[in-house]
């Protein structure tokens, strides 16, 4: 979902008098939840639904009936042709006619097939509201963390690792070790001693990932903060904007930070970052890439030299 962003802003500059109404499971609504004023209504499918099918076709009829101006459809599911085929104007989808571009491109491709022409490249984005900022300043300010702290944020998961088995057996391509994360707090941590620099680490993690938090913080000898507030995905958003650095696998928390214009440090083992890295400035990015496609081969010293784009530097 934050993959299609480029591409629904893209949309609302081309078509500034336009309504949109989007498709999209309930976690979909709830990534786009503030997007946009004229984003204003969501029609929601859950596929693992029991009468999945017999919802969908619902919805094909409800769409049918709105005689929509136009259909954009960056789902690759042939199961949705119908939807944006509905469209007065036959609708638009994505055409992998360059199988190595990033998905984000093909789904401005898509619009700018509907517009004929080319359009300036847009990026990731998610809004955040200063209500959510001033509730994730809370929660960092009871651990000490003030507004001048350099903050560095660590995610050590991704998506589903404790969920489905077959989704473990990717650790070897996805998971960067524990103890490689806990070696890299204490470099990052010896580099701001070394200057005298307020800066600190945090991990900001959901309860079923608590117990690999729990190992960095001891093996980093307590340089590595974990915090576990409240679930929100709003006050989440602004806690990775109001981090200085990001360091991540390739999982969803590396979007939704470079959404929020956070500068990224991401490691990539089996997976390829031309095709599902984050799609944001190249100033605000840095790729360490496993040549193994095994990501404990990435070692700390490598992230850290990575990390030195983005960190304070001497006077």
């Amino acid at each position: 979902m934050l993959m299609i962003t480029p591409a629904v802003n893209a949309l609302l500059d081309q078509y500034p008098e336009a309504e949109f109404h989007l498709l999209t499971s309930a976690d979909g609504q709830r990534v786009f939840k503030g997007f946009s004023a004229r984003l204003t209504t969501f029609l929601l499918h859950d596929r693992k639904a029991l009468l999945a099918r017999l919802e969908l076709n619902k919805l094909l009829k409800q769409v049918r009936a709105a005689s929509y101006d136009s259909a954009f459809c960056f789902e690759l599911n042939p199961t949705f042709a119908p939807f944006y085929q509905a469209a007065r104007d036959g609708g638009f989808c994505i055409k992998l006619s360059r199988p190595n571009e990033h998905y984000s491109r093909h789904c401005l491709d898509v619009v700018e097939r509907a517009v004929g022409k080319s359009l300036q490249d847009y990026w990731l984005y998610l809004p955040v509201t200063d209500d959510t900022r001033n509730r994730a300043r809370a929660i960092l300010a009871e651990a000490g963390i003030t507004d001048e702290t350099f903050v560095i944020g660590m995610h050590p998961t991704y998506s589903g690792l404790k969920k489905m088995a077959w989704r473990r057996t990717m650790d070897a391509g996805r998971r960067w070790p524990t103890s490689a994360f806990a070696e890299l707090g204490k470099e990052l941590a010896a580099y701001a001693e070394q200057r005298d620099l307020d800066l600190r680490i945090i991990m900001d993690l959901m309860p079923e990932e608590v117990e690999i938090g729990e190992e960095i913080v001891q093996l980093s000898g307590g340089k590595v903060t974990m915090l576990t507030p409240p679930l929100d995905f709003q006050r989440y958003k602004a806690t990775l904007e109001r981090m200085n650095i990001l360091v991540t696998t390739d999982t969803g928390p590396m979007h939704i930070g470079g959404a929020v214009g956070t500068p990224l440090v991401a490691l990539f083992g089996g997976t390829d970052p031309e095709d599902s890295g984050a799609y944001v400035p190249p100033e605000r990015y840095a790729i360490v890439r496993s040549p193994s496609k095994q990501i404990a081969d990435i070692t700390p010293q490598q992230v850290f030299e990575a990390c030195q784009r983005f960190l304070p530097q001497s006077d």
